[in-house]
Parts: C-alpha cells; structure tokens; sequence
C-alpha cells in the first residue's frame, strides 16, 4: 500500500470515529477533492459494508450511496450535513466536501445522543412524472398514463409526448396562424413534468405547480401564467419578449434561464435568475435582476427585496434533490407534503431545529424521515397520508 492511500484511510477513520484535528481535517479535505483517490473511498467504503449496525431500523440504507457533506462556515466549523443517495457525480464545490459515510451513528447534527424513535413500517413512495394537459376545448390528457408519439393537433401544431416523457408543441408551419388555443399544464401533489413550448423554451413544473400558454405565439409578445414552482429556460426573441404572469407579479425577458417560486402557502413568493437578465413588475415596483440574484416580495405587499441567492439550492428539485440550508420543520414538511402527496400534522408545539443537508428525491419518505430524525428532539410517525410530527423532550 502507498504512503498516501493509509495515511488517507487513518484520516478516514479519524473522521468517522470524530477525532480528527482541523490540519488533519485540511490534509483531508485536499486528498478527497482529487478524483485520483476516488479508489481509496471506494475501497473504504467496502469495509463498511461489513460493518455491523446496532441499530436495526437502520439495515434498509443503501450504504453504497450514502454519503456525508461537512459544511465549513465561521459560525458552525464541522457542521455536518448529509447526503443520501445521489451517487458519486455531485460537484465538490469549494464550501462542500463529500466523503464516505460508513457509520450512520456518527451523523448528528446537533451534538444529541438521543436515539432515533421508530417510524411505522407504513412508507409512502417519492413523487414521479405526472400531470394533466387541459385542452382548449375543456377535454383532459393525464399524460402519466399517455402513450409517446402525436397525442393531439391543435391548428398548425402537434402536440406530442416524447422519448424523454416531456410535452413538446411543435408548430407545423407557423404561417398563416391566426389562432392560439389556451391549454393549462397541470401538476398534482407528488408530480413533477417537463414541456417545451411552441418556441423552444423548455419548462420544469414542480409538485403541485401549473402553467398556462397558447398553441402557438400570436402577436408581440410570448405570454404564459404560472402557479406553484416552474423553472424556465427561455430561447432568446429579441423582437418577441417573454412574460411570465405569477398573479402576483410579472416577469419580462428576452432569452434566460429562471425559477418561479409562488406556492400559496408560502409567505413569500421568489423568482430567481440563473443566467441572462429578466425585469420583475409587482404592484407599482420594477427591478432588474442580475444572474445569482433572487426578488422576494409578498403578493401582498409592494416592497421587492433583491438578494444574493444560492441558485443550486433554488433549483434542487429540478436536478432530483432536497437542498436543506437553516431550513426550519415547517419549511422542510412543506416541502415533503408537495413531493410525497400527504398531509403533515404537528403534535403539540413545532420543533424549533434547523436542517442543513442534501437529500435525494427518489428516496421513500422513511429514509428521508430516518435522517431528518437524526437532528434529535424531533419524531416522526407515518399513519396512512398523513406525517406526525412530534417535539421529543431530552
């Protein structure tokens, strides 16, 4: 063996046994960020899984893609976050460094040895590709259950459903067309769908999320409405402006890449800009948004807020992940109703934790429920569609 691959590996045990020194945490943090010692990782991750567990609520992991984050900030040095799921192509970025996690015992983000209550056996399945295409004429399409190819024509376009699963509008001959016919593209609660429109532009709708557009783009302007989430990438029509209707608010571009955040049951709604430019109409106020910014304003109000904003944590549904940053229950369970189609119910007073962490979406919600427990002073409980929510007590 090489005088790196066991120094590597005592720094891996030093970690997971939580004695490692902050130099020590550095000459790890390097080693780990070079893809060339991806084998030592893999090769300490085979040991694990002969690691015997005590805890038998916890047999069901897939130890092969878990994985633990430490998040390094001046307030919380070695905070630990998680991973599960997601495989080994996440992006080490600079403020993240992914390593194995063998031991689920060692992941406690609040320094708690209180011991992770049983969840009912009952589990509930993550969220799929589903939604419902309302025609113009009133009739419905429930696409999850719709065969690819030409579901229907309207004037000079088909619309299809792809290879990929996605709605495409292509325009037969965009000519001539006199007439565009309103359809509304609708999510459920645990659905997710893709479209692209007449133009090209593709569209992400998040759970319980809708968008309203024409057949076809008829006239000066390309206008759609949204409700819930919906992420855009925008093709650029310098002549021909992009709107973006929320209820509350508009949004005009030329050609960008953006997200929509305007659940009702949010306190405020948020539109965020990955890429390009975009100009924000509420009530009496306008903003111009630079990439990396985000509007945060109450439908309510007319005051607009522009901030910096994490964008992959904005966008984390859209790549198949829960991106948790000083997340409270109630923002987390939120999020966890819309993807996993249930009901949340808080018995007695709301846990007053702070979640950080990335989780996968295709998880069942009892591994996501398992992890979240592991923050201490916190019970979840499965009884039939609907997630109890209890405070523990030390």
């Amino acid at each position: 063996m090489s005088e790196s691959y066991n120094r590597i590996n005592g720094l891996l045990e030093q970690y997971v046994n939580k004695t490692i020194s902050e130099p020590d945490f550095a000459e790890l943090f390097d080693y780990i960020s070079k893809e060339e010692n991806q084998y030592i990782l893999d090769d300490f991750m085979k040991k694990a899984e002969n690691t015997s567990l005590p805890d038998s609520d916890l047999q069901d992991v897939d130890w092969n893609h878990m994985y633990t984050n430490i998040v390094a900030d001046k307030k919380h040095k070695s905070k630990f976050t998680f991973i599960l799921n997601i495989g080994k192509t996440i992006t080490i970025a600079a403020s993240l460094f992914m390593i194995t996690y063998i031991g689920y015992k060692f992941f406690d983000t609040q320094s708690t040895s209180h011991p992770i209550a049983k969840i009912a056996k009952q589990d509930l399945l993550p969220g799929s590709d589903k939604a419902i295409l309302k025609l113009a004429d009133g009739s419905e399409i429930i696409l999850n259950d719709a065969l690819n190819g030409v579901l229907t024509r309207q004037g000079k376009s088909n619309v299809s459903k792809n290879d990929d699963g996605f709605i495409e509008y292509n325009e037969l001959n965009a000519e001539g067309e006199k007439k565009a016919y309103m359809n509304t593209l609708s999510t459920p609660r645990g659905g997710q769908y893709r479209l692209m429109l007449p133009d090209k532009s593709l569209v992400w709708l998040n759970a319980q999320s809708s968008i309203t557009f024409p057949s076809a783009f008829i006239g000066k302007q390309r206008k759609v409405s949204v409700t819930g989430e919906v992420y855009f990438e925008v093709s650029k029509d310098k002549a021909k402006p992009f709107i973006v209707e929320t209820g509350g608010a508009n949004v005009e571009v030329l050609g960008t890449h953006f997200n929509v955040n305007v659940y009702p049951n949010e306190e405020n709604a948020a539109i965020t800009l990955l890429e390009g430019s975009i100009k924000l109409v509420h009530n009496y106020t306008s903003k111009i948004l630079i990439p990396g910014q985000q509007a945060v304003f109450n439908k309510n109000k007319n005051d607009v807020q522009l901030r910096d904003a994490e964008v992959d944590n904005v966008v984390d549904w859209k790549n198949g992940l829960f991106i948790f940053e000083d997340a409270t229950v109630p923002e987390v369970m939120r999020q966890i109703e819309r993807w996993y189609d249930v009901d949340v119910k808080y018995i007695g007073k709301i846990p007053d934790i702070k979640f950080n962490g990335v989780v996968s979406r295709n998880n069942n919600v009892s591994k996501l429920l398992k992890l979240l427990q592991t923050a201490g002073n916190i019970e979840f409980n499965i009884n039939n569609k609907t997630i109890e929510v209890k405070k523990i007590n030390k």
